[in-house]
């Protein structure tokens, strides 16, 4: 049973989006917005239930709904931007089990990179899955004219996980670089409004982003085990590269953007030549990856 009012295919995204927030939200907001952009072809459908295809987000949907949307018809496209460990507390237990519960439902699942493929597919074994990189809107992100100076640091979480201990002695060991800080650094257990040469800037909106990476001329990005982190993805398309942790998928997204954290040195004496680099990536463009997702 098929819902298509003027023959728009009827897409439901489990999330509603802001404009401020982490890696799921921002899928969702290019997502909603590529949809209204293409809406001859697509309507943004809010009703699961008279939806052609789902793209659930993880554990974000209403389980007794999608059972009723899948015998409706519909597609279900279980997106996946997670990491799962052993020994978890329970609320992530929780949250883990829910998301095995939804896959066998899902007609194919779409893991964000092959590091979350590698980490959760054991979990879940579905018979049809794709990994596909995220992708960010061009139109919002794209490079500064001039060089800039400032190396940049941008996250809104504050666990263990993002690593601010390894932000915190670069600066203390740096004084004569200049940082620039976007996000909840002030939230989080280090003192870096101790430190004279660096700028904090609170959390923004996704659009509003684009202007402080356009004063980065690279960006610091120490997060460990990230799946597949945005950040990452905007400030390639910004013309910045990434020195990043080895240890996540952000390596599979950079490429030869960038270097690991260990070759910070070598990365800020080279920048220029790492920012040519950027400016030659075409697959990161969210128009390409919406478009993966409709074919499948």
């Amino acid at each position: 049973m098929f819902f298509k009012a003027n023959n728009k295919i009827k897409v439901y995204i489990s999330i509603s989006p802001k404009s401020k927030g982490g890696g799921a939200n921002t899928f969702a907001y290019n997502f909603v917005k590529w949809l209204k952009a293409n809406k001859d072809t697509y309507h943004y459908e809010k009703n699961i239930l008279k939806a052609n295809k789902a793209i659930v987000i993880a554990n974000k949907v209403n389980f007794n709904r999608l059972k009723q949307a899948k015998k409706n018809g519909c597609y279900i496209i279980h997106r996946l931007d997670e990491h799962f460990e052993e020994n978890e507390d329970e609320y992530r237990k929780l949250k883990h089990q829910q998301i095995i519960d939804i896959n066998q439902l899902a007609d194919i699942t779409i893991y964000q990179s092959q590091f979350v493929f590698e980490n959760i597919h054991p979990y879940l074994n579905p018979e049809k899955y794709q990994v596909i990189i995220n992708g960010a809107d061009q139109k919002i992100f794209y490079p500064a004219k001039k060089n800039r100076d400032f190396i940049g640091h941008v996250s809104w979480g504050i666990g263990d996980k993002k690593r601010y201990d390894l932000l915190y002695n670069l600066i203390k060991n740096h004084s004569e670089l200049k940082f620039l800080l976007i996000g909840n650094h002030l939230k989080t257990r280090y003192n870096f409004k101790q430190f004279k040469n660096i700028k904090i800037v609170k959390a923004v909106s996704r659009k509003k982003l684009v202007k402080y990476f356009q004063q980065m001329k690279i960006l610091y990005f120490p997060s460990e085990n990230d799946p597949c982190p945005n950040t990452a993805v905007e400030a390639i398309m910004s013309g910045i590269p990434v020195c990043y942790n080895e240890n996540g998928g952000t390596i599979e997204i950079v490429k030869n953007c960038g270097e690991p954290l260990q070759k910070f040195d070598e990365l800020l004496q080279q920048y220029i030549s790492y920012k040519q680099k950027c400016l030659k990536r075409t697959d990161l463009d969210f128009d390409t990856v919406a478009q993966k997702y409709m074919n499948l």
